[in-house]
């Protein structure tokens, strides 16, 4: 019997080279199904709307499939809207094994603030290949100025509803975009976050921008598994350090919910931290 790739119904996936980054990423793309024409707008397709939310999804090559139809099926049953899911991932070969090994050298690089010595080294030799890190900076600006109006252009996309989304590394990634470029998603979903990096770097970021501003307005949500904290890392303490300063702060305009999910680790995590994550974010307001 003859294959073909399995897909993902209305989505498509595109190459695109930064010219900030100097880096081709895949970005992948769903589109709510209610956005299509059609002759029978029954449910769960009877109310489309004119623009709709924005998910950028880090990790693309790993998340995008179950992003876009876990944010699919809530919306289905009616608490929360569907959204434009835009997945942010790497070129993939036809080996899959040499695929995943690209994607995260690709995100070393992407989602962390600094260059972290060590980290390239110790990465470099498990996954035998040059690995370096520091590119967050231009990643984020390569998001704010070539990707948001590409994706805002050609899609029915709100620009008062932009998500960013990210685990691990790209919940790193997501808390440097917090206190670096607070206004440009209106939502911030930080799962599992690697805050040891760069000597906690993303908790001095929240000092600095706490001494500067009375003001933060955005909707922040912070997940962890309660399984991640262990003799080698300080995960959840680091979390809890992060969450109660933000709470702390009194920050006008911030809507911070924090969660620990009991008997997870870092990887069992991902699944229910961004369903919970995309439900605060999505929530219709009741009318």
């Amino acid at each position: 019997m003859p294959s073909k790739p399995a897909t993902i119904l209305a989505s498509q996936t595109r190459l695109m080279k930064s010219k900030i980054t100097k880096r081709t990423y895949r970005i992948s793309i769903s589109l709510p199904l209610a956005s299509f024409k059609t002759s029978n707008h029954s449910w769960p397709f009877d109310n489309p709307l004119k623009k709709y939310p924005v998910i950028y999804l880090t990790d693309a090559n790993y998340y995008f499939g179950m992003v876009t139809e876990m944010t699919r099926a809530m919306s289905w049953c009616g608490s929360t809207t569907d959204a434009i899911i835009v997945g942010i991932g790497y070129p993939e070969d036809e080996n899959p094994p040499e695929a995943w090994r690209d994607a995260v050298v690709g995100r070393n690089y992407d989602f962390t603030p600094a260059v972290d010595e060590e980290t390239d080294i110790e990465d470099s030799k498990w996954l035998k290949r040059k690995v370096v890190t520091g590119g967050a900076p231009k990643f984020l600006q390569f998001i704010k100025q070539e990707l948001i109006p590409a994706i805002e252009k050609e899609f029915p996309a709100d620009p008062k509803k932009r998500v960013v989304a990210g685990h691990s590394l790209g919940g790193l990634f997501t808390a440097y975009a917090l206190f670096t470029e607070p206004t440009l998603f209106d939502t911030f979903l930080i799962c599992s976050p690697s805050l040891d990096m760069h000597d906690r770097l993303i908790l001095k970021l929240e000092e600095q921008y706490a001494k500067r501003h009375k003001r933060l307005a955005a909707k922040v949500y912070l997940s962890i598994g309660e399984l991640e904290e262990n003799p080698r890392n300080t995960m959840v303490r680091d979390f809890i350090r992060l969450a109660t300063m933000l709470e702390s702060r009194k920050l006008k305009g911030l809507t911070l919910r924090r969660q620990i999910f009991l008997d997870l680790n870092h990887c069992e995590v991902v699944a229910p931290g961004f369903q919970a994550g995309i439900k605060f974010a999505l929530k219709k307001e009741i009318q």
